[in-house]
């Protein structure tokens, strides 16, 4: 119950806060807001202050902004506070504040989660990855721990960071694969980290013979994990810039690596067990609150930086679909038909929402699995 309050805890606030981009921006241009909605409809209650209806909605998933003169059909578009008849950069302006507004929040969470950590972050690599602007170490990661493994025996967990073995400080797999297979009934000690919170403890584990690999192991898969560091007085101060540029950097790349393997491969399986709609970052959120509210900030602002991405792409119905007529009547110099327009923001709209529905029932079947 806990997890499910805080999934729809953060999701309205990232919801709310790329609206309210949209609300400040259209106020600051002289456009009408008619309404500006906490949850969605049914209206549950509203008030309207200076010609916009503030409500409160049933259902408890973020909230909208409704603009005059937004709709280019609108019968009011013509009017002087419309969206329709303001100048291109205050269409624009208003059009991606919402995109600004999550990646603000973004940066302003990942400040807080960095100095939390003592300015010392951990991410998995899924691809090899070069971060910038700040110090970057590699640790070995434990992926998998095997039940009844030697590793399993001496408390070491699956997401743990493996620092050094028997005072030997470890950066690569090879280099802890090395000391193991030469260790087998050797008591180790090794020194593990736990990248969430950067708390460390030492474990005691005993190598045995695997017969299926022919040599010595201790139960565990290994990865790798990038240790970016802020260092530098102008590390720490932009860190939450840095870091937001850098994740998202990175997980463009690796959904880029994922899409070029599915179209080599034809196969759009490992696309779409990459993606999660609302019940799989339900369950993310479940994991990142049994880890601890450094975790669930983490997701946040994650998901903040996700959702000011794909708003910004040139799709119908989205922030950058709106964006993307603007330039055309730039280019073209005159206005886009506006049934036109409209239609392909409806149609836009519908293959969204059908593209959400497929991916909440491929998470669905995930947790049937």
């Amino acid at each position: 119950m806990l997890s499910i309050i805080i999934f729809i805890l953060i999701l309205s606030i990232l919801v709310l806060i790329h609206e309210f981009g949209h609300f400040i921006m259209a106020k600051r241009a002289g456009i009408g807001v008619e309404e500006f909605g906490f949850g969605l409809p049914p209206r549950a209650w509203g008030k309207k202050i200076r010609g916009t209806i503030y409500s409160l909605n049933w259902l408890p998933f973020g909230g909208f902004v409704r603009l005059t003169g937004e709709d280019p059909t609108d019968k009011k578009r013509d009017e002087k506070g419309s969206f329709y008849v303001k100048s291109i950069g205050q269409r624009i302006s208003v059009v991606v504040a919402g995109v600004a507004a999550n990646f603000i929040l973004a940066v302003f969470v990942f400040y807080i989660v960095i100095f939390a950590l003592g300015f010392k972050v951990s991410l998995p690599l899924l691809i090899d990855h070069k971060f910038k602007f700040v110090n970057e170490t590699r640790q070995v990661l434990v992926e998998e721990v095997s039940s009844g493994s030697a590793a399993d025996a001496a408390g070491i967990r699956a997401t743990d960071s493996i620092l050094a073995i028997e005072g030997q400080k470890i950066s690569a797999i090879a280099d802890l694969q090395k000391v193991i297979r030469s260790s087998e009934g050797k008591n180790l000690t090794m020194l593990l980290e736990n990248p969430v919170n950067n708390q460390t403890r030492t474990v005691q584990v005993t190598p045995a013979y695997n017969e299926e690999l022919a040599a010595p192991a201790i139960g565990v898969v290994m990865g790798e994990l990038a240790v970016l560091n802020y260092q530098t007085t102008g590390q720490k101060f932009f860190s939450g810039f840095i870091h937001s540029y850098n994740t998202l950097d990175y997980s463009i790349r690796v959904f880029g690596k994922l899409i070029g393997f599915a179209i080599q491969k034809r196969d759009i399986e490992p696309v779409s067990q990459s993606v999660s709609g609302p019940v799989g970052i339900a369950q993310i959120t479940s994991q990142a609150v049994s880890m601890g509210a450094v975790s669930v900030l983490q997701l946040m602002a994650l998901l903040s930086l996700n959702l000011a991405f794909i708003n910004i792409l040139p799709l119908p119905a989205l922030d950058g679909g709106r964006f993307f007529f603007i330039i055309l009547e730039v280019v073209t110099r005159r206005r886009v038909y506006p049934n036109l327009e409209k239609w392909v923001h409806t149609i836009g709209f519908a293959l969204l929402l059908a593209l959400t529905l497929l991916i909440t029932y491929n998470d669905i079947a995930k947790l049937i699995r």
